[in-house]
């Protein structure tokens, strides 16, 4: 019998609950006073001498009330064997004060005497501390299942074993409890301690985490589920109308010129009811979803978009208001007020402010639209048949130069020079063609305006009513206020105006009701961060889901013990092999969806990379990406120096600090400020460092050092991979703050997916201090891979050593104009018959007609992949250079803006 959705999502549920359980116990010092209480004396319920212990009634009488209230959002917990120091977590340095061991806690009472026990059989290890302390043991849970964790000399033997730095020679006092003092001392200390000291703790778990856990709950229990969610655990799905046919899709209704990757997932989205997308460091992935989100909304459909992390949805924000003119009708919501424009907006529209510019028609830009394409449908159409003419011309004329017959090709020519001179009238056309291209994209942004004002004038003259609700939800100061509002109003009246709506998953259960099927499309960015428990919720919200991430960028992180995640797929009667239960300590929304999609039309590559430099993302590509990646930017100029290595005589000291390789960074910021102060080029600058401590240090030293108005000027900005995901600067430093003496600190770096984000943050330089010697590290890491990638480095140029006496006629003119040529040369996967270059301005030049392997012509779809790399394309028939050749010459020249006052002598 194949198993239900509802174990299933109640084995994801779990697993949330408890993963979310032990993130509270990171820093006990922090608890308040009336949360934890620290027993004192002996504690001889850890040994098992005795079955409880007594405590104070001053902490237990009001605590045995508020567990009775708060059962839902909060557990007792008994705490024992302390571990206090400092932690790299994620990248960032932090105060641990957390136990080794925990037991569920109950408090019982006995005529006036107040007592707590525990269940031995419970007790749990802190396996998110040990993962900290020992990263790259994955199989930690295995090793401890049979061992006495109970016992103290075992803790300070597994220490020791493992080569810890830790102070762990007190915890063999246990029984004999430490003080609350000895926890103060040992926050002072440079080396981390365990300390015998054992505690009651009244843990909560986050609001967030309530809420999500509320929501899963509701769907368990719900009679219908989401077309996605269904589609996701393999369920029968039979509510939904089938449709006759695919809707017809507004790509030429948006500005801006979509790829034919970016045109797929526009059709993913609009289609399937699961969809993937891989979005690689630089390839335009926000503009991507904000082109999805901009087409939903010109065929009338709604939008959410989520994210675990508030960063990539103000990415996607700041693309919708730039590109495509949607910032009023794109609701940021989720944070703790909306913004202030959009309040204002909201009361101006219900004020009438903007009653006589919400007048527009869409329908007339509609109509100037269809128009317009299909006057450059046809003259693309006549563009292409006259480039097929030219090929039988060509070769025609190219035989019969061969056969010598000179009056024959006069003949010849007679009768066809008329044709081949209209190449003159089609260089006219391609311009034509271009200027449409831009009108279109002019009237494309004024239809996406006239239909968001249309819109809106529907909504403030005909639901006034929902408008004053939303105005006053946004305004509430509460959040129980704010969703109470939101659930007066009536969603698909107000999707009409407002389409878009982008809101954090922690945040989704305050904003909007758990409304199935409530959005016409759900698009979850940032997929590999998002664990599987908390999308579901926003799924059940979706008829349609895209995911957009890419498996070799950072994770989400788990704290869950592998073992009780066994424990958890028994306890739900899912088998480990069921189709849609994976692990969720390892795998993410976007794994999930990814071992479930059965189709390649679901799933989309975004592969053209605009970011970088070659040099920069050479790495990437070919380590993570199997050179899959176009690199845009890739000219015949490319070449090495833009990544530089800084070798530093440097030593981490002991808070994980490098201060030489953060001092000689300081230098090179200072530098770059002074060179932009004297070219007036201002270029934004990135510092990062893969763990926190350096990256603190830095920017303490950029705060003490640097005047905050080239700060501001220079976007400078210090941070972990973690705060630079999705960011990028035009110059990235990055300090790996290790030396020779740290190379267990090196394992951290080979994350992969951490150190790719490290090293795809910069668009035209970087900068890499090092005070490690690469050298001493395994060849499988990736550090030592890297700097020998940077030694190693040699731009490719591919390009033909076949050239034909067509293509070299051209080279030896265009040579007298200091014209650079090279044949056959390939961009972004692109083979260019030639390509020139005068100045800083490239030319590809499409040759037409001679025999061979360039006879042919480009379709226009390589004319806009060029137009997207920056690259002019222009047509050459070898008719025409046979007829008019200084007519090709001159408009080669005159392309590149190399006149006639630039020809060589020779």
């Amino acid at each position: 019998m194949p198993l239900s959705y509802q174990q299933i999502i109640s084995y994801y549920k779990d697993c949330y609950k408890e993963d979310s359980a032990s993130i509270n116990l990171w820093n006990v010092n922090k608890f308040k006073q009336e949360d934890r209480l620290i027993l004192e004396g002996q504690d001889e319920l850890g040994t098992g001498f005795l079955p409880r212990l007594p405590i104070p009634q001053e902490f237990a009488e009001p605590m045995l009330k508020r567990v009775a209230m708060y059962q839902r959002e909060r557990i007792l917990l008994y705490a024992r064997f302390l571990f206090v120091g400092k932690v790299t977590i994620k990248g960032e340095l932090k105060t641990v004060v957390s136990p080794l061991l925990f037991n569920e806690a109950t408090i019982e009472q006995q005529n006036n005497s107040f007592y707590f026990s525990a269940q031995a059989e419970d007790t749990e290890i802190n396996e998110a501390l040990l993962l900290q302390l020992l990263p790259e043991d994955n199989e930690l849970s295995q090793q401890l299942i049979n061992e006495d964790v109970h016992s103290p000399s075992f803790w300070t033997s597994f220490f020791n074993h493992n080569h810890i730095d830790i102070h762990s020679l007190e915890l063999l006092n246990y029984p004999k409890l430490a003080e609350h003092q000895d926890i103060k001392k040992a926050l002072t200390q440079k080396t981390p301690r365990l300390l015998p000291i054992s505690m009651l703790l009244f843990v909560e778990r986050s609001s967030s985490s309530r809420g999500v856990l509320h929501e899963l709950e509701s769907i368990i229990n719900a009679n219908e589920q989401s077309a996605p969610i269904c589609k996701l655990f393999n369920q029968t799905f039979e509510k939904r109308a089938v449709r006759l046919r695919e809707p017809i899709l507004k790509y030429d209704f948006l500005p801006g010129l979509l790829s034919t990757p970016q045109k797929k997932v526009i059709h993913i989205a609009a289609n399937a009811d699961l969809g993937c997308v891989s979005g690689p460091p630089g390839t335009g992935k926000s503009y991507t979803i904000a082109a999805v989100a901009a087409e939903h909304m010109a065929r009338g459909e709604s939008v959410l978009i989520v994210a675990n992390n508030d960063v990539a949805l103000d990415v996607i924000a700041a693309k919708l208001a730039s590109n495509f003119n949607l910032g009023e009708v794109s609701i940021r919501a989720g944070q703790k007020a909306f913004l202030k424009q959009l309040k204002d907006y909201t009361a101006d529209l219900l004020a009438g402010y903007f009653s006589d510019d919400l007048s527009q028609n869409p329908q007339a830009c509609e109509d100037e639209l269809n128009k317009l394409q299909r006057l450059l449908i046809k003259l693309e159409k006549r563009f292409l048949a006259f480039s097929r003419r030219s090929i039988s011309r060509g070769l025609h004329l190219h035989k019969l130069q061969a056969q010598q017959s000179t009056w024959l090709k006069r003949v010849y020519l007679f009768f066809t020079q008329g044709s081949i001179n209209q190449w003159h009238r089609q260089w006219d056309a391609l311009n034509t063609i271009n200027k449409h291209t831009v009108t279109r994209e002019t009237l494309a942004a004024e239809y996406l305006n006239a239909l968001k004002k249309n819109n809106l004038t529907t909504l403030v003259n005909q639901h006034r009513k929902s408008l004053q609700a939303f105005n006053q939800a946004i305004r509430s100061r509460t959040s129980s206020k704010q969703l109470a509002l939101f659930e007066k109003i009536e969603y698909a009246t107000l999707f009409a105006a407002f389409p878009i709506w982008l809101a954090s998953l922690n945040s989704l259960h305050r904003v909007l009701p758990l409304n199935r099927e409530m959005f016409d499309l759900v698009i979850i960015d940032e997929a590999t961060q998002c664990n599987i428990s908390s999308c579901l919720p926003a799924l059940y919200r979706a008829k349609r889901v895209l995911i957009v991430g890419d498996t070799k960028q950072l994770k989400h992180y788990s704290f869950l013990a592998r073992s009780k995640q066994t424990q958890l797929l028994a306890k739900n009667n899912v088998p480990e092999s069921s189709p849609g239960a994976i692990s969720y300590r390892d795998n993410s929304i976007l794994d999930l969806a990814l071992k479930t999609l059965t189709s390649a039309q679901e799933l989309a590559f975004l592969d053209e990379h605009f970011r970088s430099k070659p040099e920069l993302i050479h790495f990437s590509n070919q380590s993570f990406y199997q050179s899959k990646l176009k690199i845009m930017q890739h000219r015949p100029c490319t070449s090495s120096g833009h990544l530089h290595l800084h070798r530093i005589a440097g030593t981490r000291d002991a808070s994980g600090v490098n201060p030489q390789e953060a001092q000689s960074l300081l230098a090179e910021i200072q530098h770059q400020i002074t060179q932009d102060a004297q070219t007036g080029i201002t270029h934004s600058i990135g510092i990062i460092s893969p763990f926190s401590a350096q990256a603190e240090y830095i920017a303490t030293l950029i705060e003490q050092k640097i005047p905050q108005t080239d700060v501001i000027k220079h976007s400078i900005r210090a941070a972990t991979p973690f705060g630079f995901q999705g960011e990028e600067r035009d110059i990235m430093l990055i300090s790996f703050a290790i030396d020779n003496d740290s190379k267990r600190a090196a394992a951290y770096l080979n994350k992969a997916d951490v150190f790719n984000v490290t090293i795809t943050r910069a668009r035209q330089k970087q900068l890499i201090y090092l005070s490690i010697d690469d050298s001493l590290l395994p060849e499988h890491n990736l550090l030592r891979q890297y700097v020998t990638s940077i030694t190693t480095f040699n731009a490719k140029h591919s390009m033909t050593t076949e050239i034909d006496t067509f293509q070299q006629e051209i080279i030896e003119v265009l040579a007298r104009y200091k014209v650079d040529t090279w044949a056959g040369y390939t961009i972004a996967g692109t083979e260019i018959d030639l390509l020139c270059r005068y100045a800083e301005k490239y030319l590809a030049v499409d040759l037409i007609g001679f025999p061979g392997p360039w006879a042919n012509f480009f379709e226009l779809t390589t004319y806009k992949l060029f137009k997207r790399a920056g690259v002019e394309v222009l047509p050459i028939s070898y008719g025409l250079w046979i007829v008019d050749k200084q007519a090709c010459i001159d408009k080669i020249t005159q392309t590149l803006e190399c006149g006639i006052n630039n020809i060589s002598e020779a």
